[in-house]
């Protein structure tokens, strides 16, 4: 059909899988600098104004661990043109938006659509290149999509101080059609028996009550009380939900998420790194913005500026944070830089308080340098400590960790601006979280080289 070469071809397909996965990671960042002015146009109440993001995150949590199964089930072209069709329009419903109910409809919608887009692109490039190429094809994937990451305040700031917060979901279509589009006519079909693969029905519908139920009371216990009858019966129906989640994939032969694997501390230890570490992200990327709006009264422009000198040392470090763990091992990185985003995090705090830029910036400075030595090398301490049959479930279980880590960050962050604790306790208590986990890592992971 082209006169392509095989290496054009993969070099093409490898730019759609990091838009791909970009997109998922650029929603992560290019909201939080818009959420301020969302909330004053539409009128939105601070509880209301989370579930725009927590909508989004719930939805990629709960079906992220099915989401890369759908390749094998249906087809990447299938799959490519439904799931491509479904996120432009919800993106467009929700620039057209003018209430919270239609908005929050289709942020939950682009999670569905995420949780399946995301692990598609891993995927499809693993499919794609031999395992001489395989490296640095996924090396390229990652930095894309730490790309994006990093791009995310700025282009939420421009958008929204030059033309409307709209087009932070508007921008989104050009991107994910045209992404689709190269993917569908460069996509060549390994060679390789398929199995069917088995979907944990049960134990995704017990995932997603107990979860939702669980998040749903806590967000709306400040609004509601911690006594009303929702609130309690909600949170109480959420803790039997995922009680009986974990019960149920102990006795299962093909669980939807192995829960055994957390019984290895270097495994449990690299998910709650990524668990923490998430939750800190999230907490920056949404309420440093918000406090540069609301408390330094700085445009949307500059509040994305601002921002930018947290999340713009990733894509520079990533790489030389995995070659530094693959020379020393995942424990000196992961203790030491867990410290340090504790310390960035109480520095941050302090300029809350102190009502400071000049402190937040070498404080978000800090953070950021921190982040990618601790998140990188916790994904090797998960992949080293376990079997090799077990590394596609790793995979998935990775993304679950870091989904629930951005959910329960945003859940944490709003309870305590809800009950009056201040701005600076949403970066105070995750400081002591990390700090915690630095510790435990010293004693979890105490072979110096990458584990067996």
């Amino acid at each position: 059909m082209f006169a392509l070469s095989e290496r054009a071809r993969k070099r093409g397909l490898i730019l759609a899988m990091g838009c791909f996965g970009g997109l998922v990671n650029l929603d992560e960042t290019v909201l939080g600098v818009s959420l301020f002015t969302i909330r004053h146009d539409l009128g939105l109440s601070l509880t209301t104004t989370h579930w725009i993001v927590n909508s989004y995150l719930l939805a990629f949590t709960c079906f992220a661990a099915i989401g890369g199964k759908a390749l094998d089930l249906f087809g990447l072209r299938p799959a490519l043109v439904v799931t491509c069709s479904v996120f432009a329009i919800s993106c467009v419903v929700a620039g057209f938006s003018n209430d919270a109910a239609m908005l929050i409809s289709m942020r939950t919608i682009q999670g569905l659509c995420a949780a399946i887009l995301f692990p598609m692109a891993l995927t499809a490039t693993t499919l794609t290149f031999n395992e001489e190429e395989r490296g640095r094809a996924i090396g390229t994937l990652v930095g894309m999509v730490t790309v994006f990451l990093a791009l995310g305040p700025l282009v939420g700031g421009v958008l929204t101080q030059f033309l409307s917060w709209r087009w932070v979901f508007w921008i989104n279509v050009p991107i994910v059609l045209a992404s689709g589009l190269i993917a569908f006519l460069l996509w060549r079909e390994p060679d390789r028996e398929v199995k069917q693969p088995k979907i944990d029905l049960i134990g995704l519908v017990l995932l997603v009550v107990g979860l939702t139920s669980f998040i749903f009371g806590l967000v709306e216990g400040p609004d509601l009380g911690w006594s009303s009858p929702t609130v309690f019966g909600t949170i109480l129906c959420g803790v039997i939900g995922l009680a009986a989640f974990a019960v149920f994939e102990l006795r299962h032969r093909e669980p939807l998420i192995d829960v055994r694997l957390f019984r290895l501390m270097p495994f449990h230890t690299g998910a709650l790194i990524y668990i923490l570490t998430q939750m800190s992200k999230m907490i920056v990327v949404i309420y440093v913005p918000r406090f540069l709006q609301m408390e330094l009264s700085y445009s949307a422009l500059w509040a994305g500026m601002g921002t930018l000198f947290a999340v713009f040392p990733f894509p520079f470090l990533s790489a030389r944070a995995g070659s530094f763990a693959d020379k020393h091992g995942p424990r000196i990185p992961v203790v030491v830089s867990m410290a340090v985003l504790a310390i960035a995090n109480l520095a941050i705090a302090g300029a809350v308080i102190l009502k400071s830029i000049w402190i937040l910036v070498p404080a978000l400075l800090l953070w950021g340098i921190a982040l990618p030595y601790a998140m990188v090398p916790a994904g090797l301490v998960s992949t080293s400590s376990v079997p090799s049959q077990k590394q596609g479930e790793v995979s998935g279980l990775v993304i679950t960790a870091r989904l629930l880590g951005s959910t329960l960050g945003m859940v944490m962050s709003g309870l305590l601006v809800a009950i009056g604790a201040g701005f600076e306790s949403v970066f105070v208590v995750p400081a002591i979280l990390v700090a915690f986990c630095s510790a435990y890592g010293m004693v979890a992971l105490k072979k110096k080289g990458p584990i067996d």
